[in-house]
């Protein structure tokens, strides 16, 4: 069965962003991976992490009257680092790295091997930035939040899918 379109649109973007990490070798300043994950955080997850997913989607009519709508989603994507240099680094990587958009895939998933869905080049994914921040938690914030940064961007698709 094929994945709808939010679970199609977080995986095209962590797809999209682990090739890129691959290709710019991104690492933390330890000289280490950045992992990248769907889903909000969860404390089994390790420093450097980036954390992306669906939030909400807004639907507004083109004009008054038409049932057609300009359909756009809100993704939000946490970046919890280890300190505040990678945090810094990786955040003004992740705003380069997709401001001019991604590839959308359909994804279909397979039996045989779960982890390697099958994926079919759709359209384009545009994007809005509409934040860009550390998230301040206060003095009394575990670890794992200590570093943490999130970007919340509008997006849309042109073309086929």
């Amino acid at each position: 069965m094929s994945w709808g379109l939010y679970r199609n649109l977080q995986a095209s973007l962590k797809d999209f962003l682990v090739a890129q990490a691959v290709t710019d070798s991104l690492v933390d300043i330890n000289d280490e991976s950045v992992t990248f994950r769907i889903g909000k955080s969860n404390s089994d997850w390790e420093l450097t992490t980036v954390g992306m997913y669906f939030e909400s989607e807004t639907a507004e009519r083109f004009e008054l009257g038409s049932n057609n709508r300009d359909d756009k989603q809100l993704v939000i994507i946490d970046i919890y680092a280890k300190n505040e240099a990678d945090r810094l680094d990786i955040s003004k990587w992740l705003v380069d790295s997709i401001n001019n958009g991604w590839r959308y895939y359909t994804f279909t998933g397979n039996a045989v091997t779960p982890d390697s869905p099958t994926k079919v080049a759709g359209g384009l994914v545009n994007v809005n930035f509409l934040s860009n921040a550390p998230v301040s938690l206060g003095n009394s914030t575990i670890e794992f939040e200590a570093h943490r940064h999130q970007i919340t961007i509008n997006v849309w698709i042109t073309g086929s899918w």
